[in-house]
């Protein structure tokens, strides 16, 4: 936005137009208006400064005693890769580190993988935990070595159909 200097009320009726259209089409903004808005900024600054962020703690799990690891894995919001470090206690994992050296996200979480602190690690998540497959209209627990082999003969089949350029996989390395 640029900033402008308020033309005099004594304008002419087509001065007034043009500097109506003018300020729609520059997206420019007068002294006042900038000082308004910018009072209201630092007002809303000075009360956030004065909440009680001294309430806000460190998540703790429940039963501190157990081993703690740290293992390396992938976010699973969305398929960029970006890696992160799990901190895992006693199977349950308490938080999560974004990975400075992984060339994806040079340490950083975006706010879907930042979100998963919040969503996808609780006992009751929605997340699945062990492998489903709709038998019947319903859905039914499979074992992993059954869901790997559907999965591997579904996938020999679409190769077998559609041809060898018709998929692609790539391995992640640990």
């Amino acid at each position: 936005m640029l900033l402008t200097r308020k033309a005099s009320s004594q304008a002419a009726p087509q001065a007034r137009l043009a500097r109506v259209a003018s300020h729609a089409v520059a997206k420019t903004m007068d002294r006042r208006t900038f000082l308004k808005r910018s009072g209201i900024g630092v007002g809303a600054g000075a009360v956030a400064a004065q909440l009680p962020f001294n309430m806000i703690g460190q998540a703790q799990a429940k039963g501190d005693e157990g081993k703690i690891e740290v293992k390396r894995t992938v976010c699973t919001h969305c398929s960029v890769g970006c890696a992160i470090d799990a901190v895992v206690q006693n199977g349950v994992w308490i938080r999560q580190e974004p990975v400075f050296d992984s060339p994806i996200n040079l340490g950083a979480h975006c706010a879907k993988g930042a979100s998963v602190r919040e969503h996808g690690i609780t006992h009751d998540s929605h997340r699945l935990k062990y492998p489903m497959k709709l038998e019947g209209g319903k859905w039914k627990k499979v074992t992993w070595d059954q869901a790997y082999d559907d999965i591997s003969k579904k996938m020999l089949e679409i190769r077998e159909k559609s041809g060898p350029d018709s998929s692609i996989f790539f391995e992640m390395s640990s």
